[in-house]
């Protein structure tokens, strides 16, 4: 891609470099603004029909709900990648090019970078908005996930009473909801009978993993925002280091100790991130053991198997 650039020798190119600058960044927010839009109405659109879709799809396993999310997130992937596309395009491969005319020294060097950034930052303010819609289109309310787990236990419980031998048809003594196939005596007889258990039975592991996300979902989002504060730090002391290149060594000197300053909080933050999953995970595990007590020897397993990837991953 070739960027023609209208060189003059008179002050005005300034003011040229800087129209096209301009132009390439406006076009570029109404680009935006308009893929905001359609992602909007397109969730607007969505979100009550896949609701009363959850609501009355009599399937278990609600394939087609899933169908229609599935389609739905198909096309907000395709704006993501339109998005992708065109920010790398007209604003990645402008600012590449434009550098070839604006140098370090030149005047309109911090303007070349305030553009490259507010178009960034827009760009992820797009990106953002992408993945709240989507993770709202996605997400059940706890409350959904506490009614889908209290009606399997429901039915267990209205149908435990019903279960007879096969061979001599006396009661047999079903204590527990089983999610898998069981092998029960008969008390009267000694007949072995298989018991198969129903769909939402055997969905049982899953729902119970998603209810005890959602019972520790505030542990969880304390963990994320503690990541997005690091980061959010790390681009806060880029940014006064690259605003000071030019400047005097007064401002720089100042600039310094402030991003020093922010270095620290920012240490303290990547020490703490850790310490709040370890606390997300207990309290998991434990919501795990709770909700299905008879796999507890299984969920600390795998408790422990997530403990040492994350000492693995934060090298502690």
């Amino acid at each position: 891609m070739a960027f023609i650039f209208k060189k003059k020798t008179t002050p005005d190119m300034y003011d040229d470099l800087r129209a096209q600058i301009d132009e390439k960044r406006e076009r570029w927010f109404v680009f935006l603004d308009k893929l905001t839009k359609r992602v909007e109405e397109l969730y607007l659109a969505a979100f009550p029909e896949l609701k009363s879709l959850k609501a009355t799809d009599s399937d278990p396993n609600k394939s087609t709900y899933y169908k229609v999310l599935s389609g739905v997130c198909g096309q907000f992937d395709n704006m993501r990648s339109k998005a992708y596309e065109t920010h790398d395009k007209e604003i990645t491969d402008f600012h590449y090019y434009m550098q070839r005319e604006i140098t370090a020294l030149h005047p309109l060097a911090s303007y070349l970078t305030d553009f490259r950034n507010a178009c960034y930052e827009r760009y992820t303010e797009f990106e953002q908005l992408l993945r709240d819609r989507q993770n709202e289109l996605k997400t059940e309310t706890r409350e959904e996930v506490e009614n889908e787990y209290a009606a399997i236990i429901e039915s267990f419980n209205a149908d435990k009473d019903k279960f007879c031998c096969s061979q001599c048809g006396h009661l047999l003594p079903v204590e527990r909801i089983f999610f898998i196939s069981v092998h029960i005596p008969c008390p009267a007889c000694g007949a072995q009978n298989t018991l198969e258990p129903g769909t939402q039975a055997r969905n049982l592991q899953f729902i119970t993993q998603k209810l005890a996300k959602k019972r520790c979902e505030h542990l969880l989002d304390a963990y994320n925002n503690e990541k997005q504060r690091e980061r959010n730090l790390y681009y806060k002391a880029h940014d006064i280091k690259l605003s000071v290149i030019h400047k005097s060594d007064r401002e720089k000197a100042i600039a310094n100790e402030q991003i020093e300053a922010i270095h620290l909080e920012r240490e303290r933050s990547i020490e703490n991130a850790p310490r709040l999953y370890a606390v997300y995970l207990r309290e998991f595990y434990d919501e795990m053991n709770r909700l299905l007590p008879e796999l507890k020897e299984h969920h600390e397993k795998l408790y422990i198997e997530q403990v040492n990837q994350t000492k693995e991953k934060y090298g502690k």
